[in-house]
């Protein structure tokens, strides 16, 4: 703590305002970076403690200040917590008006309606029905590649068939849920 400005502010009875404002705003300055680490601590956010201190700055030369300051690090620590509590305070007034069941309603809700559920599980009936049309292997190695994302050669493998037989079967599963989907 710099403690000529304690004495200087303690000691000076001149009563000049502008005088006392300065040598708070000069203690600040000096102390700047203890204050931030202070206020961080209590605020758990460095771009806020820095935004107090610099509001509380501006606060200093708005205000009134008393005539004897015992300790203006104190002092001017204090000044930067009220403007954090009031920076709080406005933020929140929105969770105390009388319109914040009006502001929850007009949040979107992301899940989807009845509208997209029932043509989600309409097509998802369809490509069953178009399954229920496909021989077994067809079934097997569509569902395989597709749902189970095996490979071709475990396909191949599962069903002792050629690689390019399990690429032409799976070409006509598609082709034929394809014309039964239309």
């Amino acid at each position: 703590m710099d403690m000529s400005i304690q004495l200087c502010l303690a000691s000076s009875e001149e009563g000049d305002a502008g005088h006392g404002v300065a040598l708070l705003r000069d203690c600040l300055v000096v102390n700047y970076q203890h204050l931030h680490r202070r206020l961080l601590r209590r605020l758990g956010c460095a771009d806020q403690a820095s935004d107090c201190l610099h509001d509380a700055w501006l606060r200093l030369g708005e205000g009134a200040v008393p005539d004897t300051v015992d300790s203006p690090e104190a002092y001017v620590f204090r000044v930067a917590c009220n403007v954090a509590v009031d920076r709080l305070r406005a933020d929140r007034a929105w969770q105390y008006s009388g319109d914040a069941a009006v502001e929850l309603e007009s949040f979107a809700d992301p899940s989807p309606g009845p509208e997209p559920i029932a043509e989600a599980r309409s097509g998802l009936l369809a490509v069953e029905r178009a399954m229920r049309g496909l021989p077994h292997r067809h079934q097997a190695i569509f569902m395989g590649l597709r749902i189970h994302e095996l490979t071709r050669d475990e396909m191949a493998a599962r069903h002792g068939l050629s690689l390019r037989r399990v690429d032409t079967t799976l070409r006509q599963a598609l082709a034929h849920c394809a014309q039964s989907l239309r």
